[in-house]
Formats: structure tokens, C-alpha cells, sequence
């Protein structure tokens, strides 16, 4: 039998084993990796996808830009999220609203917006229902005899669509700056100028501010039509210069070879044949080099009808 000294030995041996084992069981949870709330690779992976498929829509190539939507939904639909799935379908018809094909973009918008109102999402609610209303508007819907009725009253509801959006947008640059974008558009459809101009300054500040620089070439590219619209020329070839020198700092020759054809277009109607013909000649040797044959085409045309018109 033990003694008394002996039991209280082994009781306080016990104790400090225990003791010992718990601190250690302790210090190797405490410093092991913590795990992630929440996994985001595939979502991540996703939006990368999609930023090249952006950045390909604004150099006009539709193809590598629907290959990278195709891997960019693949992803999306793989994790279920909401809000990933609504930003790749507002995406695809981005595309195909670049390609000439308003119709089909609407119908990927609207299935944006949908997904976004069932899992509501309210700044992609607001986002969906933008892009449906710019593709609204007569401009997209490439109907060169619609009545002049139909233009005011598709203009009217998209101006309301966007300013009814823009405050659950705010927290969103490039949503906001859309939608500011889609403002100067329909009150260039209305004639309203200086309000035009206005809506499209906020665009440009915004994407200058984080060097959206395709983005702001566009902006500006807009402005010009403003301008040439209210027949004030001097200014719109002043804007598309400003375009020009945001594409050339991004390299998007799509964007300089639409901007020269728009810079033709200015000093034809300035009665600037000379000028027009070597903006037009500039543009179509842009899109020559850049393998992009239809643009090149168009240009072309445009110069062969400059040289059938007897003002030439």
C-alpha cells in the first residue's frame, strides 16, 4: 500500500501530465491554420474570365470574348452563387449587344435581372434593369426608320430607368458610371444637350479616377456624337481627340479605328471632304491591321462614296 506521501506524489504527477497534455492540445489548436469562412476560388476564377471577356468586347473580338463567358459561366453555374451568375449573364450580352445583336443581349439582361430579383441582389437589380434600358433605346435597336413617337418614348423610360437606379449603384464604379452613361445617351435622344453632356462628364470622371482608360475612350467617343448631333463640330472633333488619346494610351485599336471613322463623320458634315476622307483612310488601315475585316469594309465604303460624290 502507499503512504500517505507516496499518494499525494502520484496524485500531483497525474495532475501535471494532464495539465501538460491539455496545454499542448491547446497551443496546437491555437496555432494551427484557421479555416476560411468561406471558399471564393472558382468565383474569383470566374470575374477573371470575365474581365478578359470585357476587355476583348472592347477590341471587337466577339469570339475570343465568348469563349472566355463560356468558361466564366461554366464556373458560375459550378457554384451556384447568385451574384456571380447575374454578372456573367449581364457580360454575354454585353458581347452580343457589340456584335450588333440588341435583341439577344436584352434576353441574357433580363435573365440577369430576374436571378438578381430571387436572390435579392438590389444594386444588380438596378444594374440588370440599366443594361436592358440602354438596350432600349432607338440607337441599339438599329431601326433606321422608327418613328420619331417610338425614339422620344423609348428615351423617356430609359432616362427614368436610370435615374432611378443610380443611388443603389453608388458603391459600384462601373455600374454607376453605366448608368450615367445611359442618362447622356437618352437625353441626347431628347435633344437635351448640356444635360447630355453632363450625365457623359460624370461617366468620364469616374472611369478616369480608377484609369478605366477603353472606358473613358468611349465616354468621350459619346460626348462627340453629342456634340455632332447639335451640329457643334468644332467641340465633337475636340472630344474624339480626347477619345483618341485614351485608346492609344490602352492599345485599343478597335476603339481608335471606330473613333477615326467618327472623326470622318464630323468633317463630312462640316463639309471637311478632304479631312473626312483621310480620317476614313486612317480608320480603314486600322482595321486592317488589326485583322478586323468588316470595320475595314465599311470604311472602304465610305471612302468609295466619297469619291462617287460630286462635292469630292
Amino acid at each position: 500500500m502507499m503512504n500517505k506521501y507516496n499518494r499525494n506524489k502520484y496524485l500531483f504527477s497525474t495532475i501535471f501530465v494532464a495539465f501538460a497534455i491539455t496545454s499542448l492540445a491547446f497551443t496546437a489548436c491555437s496555432s494551427a491554420p484557421k479555416r476560411p469562412a468561406e471558399i471564393r476560388t472558382k468565383r474569383n476564377a470566374a470575374i477573371e474570365q470575365l474581365e478578359l471577356a470585357n476587355h476583348a468586347v472592347l477590341e471587337r473580338e466577339e469570339d475570343v470574348a465568348h469563349l472566355f463567358l463560356s468558361e466564366a459561366w461554366r464556373l458560375a453555374v459550378s457554384t451556384d452563387d447568385p451574384d456571380t451568375r447575374t454578372r456573367i449573364l449581364l457580360a454575354i450580352g454585353n458581347a452580343w449587344y457589340s456584335a450588333g445583336q440588341s435583341s439577344r443581349a436584352i434576353d441574357y439582361w433580363k435573365q440577369a435581372l430576374d436571378e438578381a430579383k430571387k436572390a435579392n441582389l438590389t444594386m444588380l437589380t438596378a444594374a440588370s434593369r440599366i443594361h436592358i434600358a440602354r438596350g432600349n433605346l432607338a440607337e441599339g435597336q438599329h431601326v433606321p426608320d422608327m418613328p420619331a413617337s417610338e425614339r422620344v418614348a423609348r428615351a423617356k423610360e430609359s432616362r427614368s430607368i436610370a435615374l432611378e437606379a443610380q443611388p443603389f449603384l453608388t458603391k459600384n464604379l462601373l455600374y454607376s458610371a453605366f448608368a450615367w452613361r445611359v442618362l447622356g445617351l437618352s437625353e441626347k435622344e431628347l435633344g437635351n444637350t448640356e444635360k447630355a453632356l453632363n450625365a457623359l462628364s460624370k461617366a468620364i470622371d469616374s472611369h478616369t479616377s480608377k484609369q478605366y482608360l477603353e472606358d473613358a475612350a468611349y465616354d468621350w467617343y459619346l460626348t462627340g456624337s453629342v456634340y455632332s448631333k447639335a451640329e457643334r463640330y468644332d467641340e465633337a472633333l475636340n472630344a474624339l481627340e480626347k477619345a483618341l488619346a485614351f485608346d492609344r494610351r490602352a492599345e485599343n485599336s478597335a476603339g481608335l479605328g471606330q473613333t477615326w471613322m467618327a472623326i470622318g463623320h464630323v468633317h463630312n458634315k462640316a463639309g471637311n471632304i478632304a479631312e473626312a476622307r483621310n480620317a476614313w483612310t486612317r480608320s480603314r488601315d486600322i482595321f486592317n491591321a488589326t485583322f478586323l475585316m468588316r470595320l475595314a469594309q465599311d470604311a472602304e465604303l465610305l471612302i468609295t462614296g466619297l469619291e462617287a460624290s460630286p462635292q469630292s
